[in-house]
């Protein structure tokens, strides 16, 4: 689906000026391919300034939400689809911004592409059964490129840069955003987080990094809501108390037409502070809507009992998983200095919000930073300077993995997490 239909899709991210010594000679390209949207840059071939962008809904979108979804297609036998439809929709955006610019894509010598784990794999065609079952290792380790012909065949001429997964559900997406935040020289205790169906966490300084991924789901993309939607036109994305009730924005003003991420996280903070929603996330409301208590916000668009209670798993998990990965350093919650939010949903999202109903832990209110696409940041940077590219290799053997669900203090901080904090006086 091309840009420009609604679809609000964050490409800004972390300037990454500096140092121009690519790999290879040429037009440069660097794509972030979320499980969402999918972004393209084309970077100039002598001074890396970006020339053009574009943007677009992930086509893999039709097999499926979220990532679970499209890896059980692919191991049915759609694998091919998945692949062949990406790969089309990357053609067509890399047509897109060297038509913006009059340049010529036989000419482009390297193309960085990032994604997660999932979206990687996909994309190249290799079968995700990896990430089907125990123990989710990864299959790419290694930092290497491959002629783009057969892949990207628009781009025959170029090499394409394959970035290494974390771990099984810790992508190259994640590594792009440690490189771009400089996570990896930080003096401070600094956690870097990716809201999405998996909520992508590191954190450490310069001494020590732990990643880990939570299972968020997609709630807090709108999906398994009631009236929940991505960020386009008709989206609720912001709610606030006045002296009238509920005051709503909606994306391109006019009707709601339904509830994005950052809308249902405000929602329920407001709606607890006001009382209607108790620290379990019950409604005090005894108003029904086919069975269950609901909140009315406007334009018959309502926040659900089922609804708080997805809002509730996918921010008990990220909140626990900030927990026991300051534990396993050896660190206090209190310890982490700064917050980079990375992401389109990360970049909308309220941090008051999100630190008021324990999506992030209320001790890091007030050190919250959006950091935008720091992922497409990092692509960008891997394109232009091939001493990024060792560096990822350096941080791949760096960057320890916490496996959550292995811990045995995980049920219990999950479900602890899982509750509100009571109304404030």
């Amino acid at each position: 689906m091309p840009e420009g239909r609604g679809l609000h899709v964050m490409q800004t991210g972390i300037e990454t000026g500096g140092i121009m010594d690519p790999l290879f000679p040429g037009p440069l390209l660097a794509i972030d391919i979320g499980t969402t949207s999918v972004v393209c840059f084309l970077l100039d071939a002598q001074t890396g300034k970006e020339l053009a962008s574009a943007s677009s809904l992930n086509p893999q979108t039709a097999f499926g939400a979220d990532v679970i979804s499209r890896i059980r297609e692919a191991l049915s036998g759609k694998l091919e689809q998945e692949r062949d439809v990406i790969r089309q929709e990357l053609s067509r955006l890399i047509l897109d911004v060297c038509g913006k610019a009059s340049v010529d894509p036989g000419s482009v010598g390297l193309v960085s592409v990032v994604g997660n784990p999932a979206m990687q794999q996909l994309f190249l065609g290799i079968s995700p059964e990896n990430l089907a079952g125990v123990p989710f290792d990864p299959v790419l380790t290694e930092t290497k490129t491959v002629p783009c012909a057969e892949i990207l065949p628009v781009c025959a001429n170029a090499r394409l840069l394959i970035v290494p997964d974390i771990a099984g559900y810790v992508g190259a997406d994640t590594m792009g955003c440690v490189l771009s935040t400089r996570l990896y020289e930080s003096e401070d205790l600094t956690l870097m987080v990716d809201i999405g169906t998996n909520g992508e966490m590191v954190l450490g300084n310069r001494d020590r990094m732990i990643a880990c991924s939570t299972a968020a789901g997609p709630a807090l993309e709108g999906a398994n809501i009631l009236f929940g939607m991505r960020g386009t036109d008709g989206a609720i994305d912001h709610v606030k108390m006045t002296a009238e009730g509920l005051e709503c924005s909606v994306i391109g003003g006019g009707k709601a037409a339904g509830i994005c991420g950052s809308g249902l996280i405000d929602a329920v903070a407001v709606c607890l502070e006001a009382g209607m929603i108790n620290k379990r996330g019950r409604i005090v409301s005894a108003e029904e809507l086919d069975g269950q208590r609901y909140i009315p916000l406007r334009d018959g668009v309502y926040l659900t009992q089922d609804d708080i209670r997805q809002v509730q798993m996918a921010k008990g998990a990220i909140c626990a998983g900030v927990h026991l990965m300051a534990k396993q350093l050896g660190k206090e919650v209190r310890d982490i200095r700064r917050v980079l939010l990375a992401g389109a949903f990360g970049s909308f999202m309220d941090p008051d919000s999100a630190c008021r109903i324990g999506l992030l832990p209320e001790e890091l209110q007030g050190r919250i930073t959006a950091v935008g696409n720091a992922a497409g940041s990092g692509a960008k940077l891997l394109a232009r300077d091939k001493a990024e590219i060792l560096r990822v290799q350096q941080l791949k053997e760096r960057i320890e993995f916490l496996e959550l669900a292995s811990l045995k203090e995980f049920p219990g901080t999950f479900a602890k997490a899982m509750n509100l904090r009571e109304r404030q006086a």
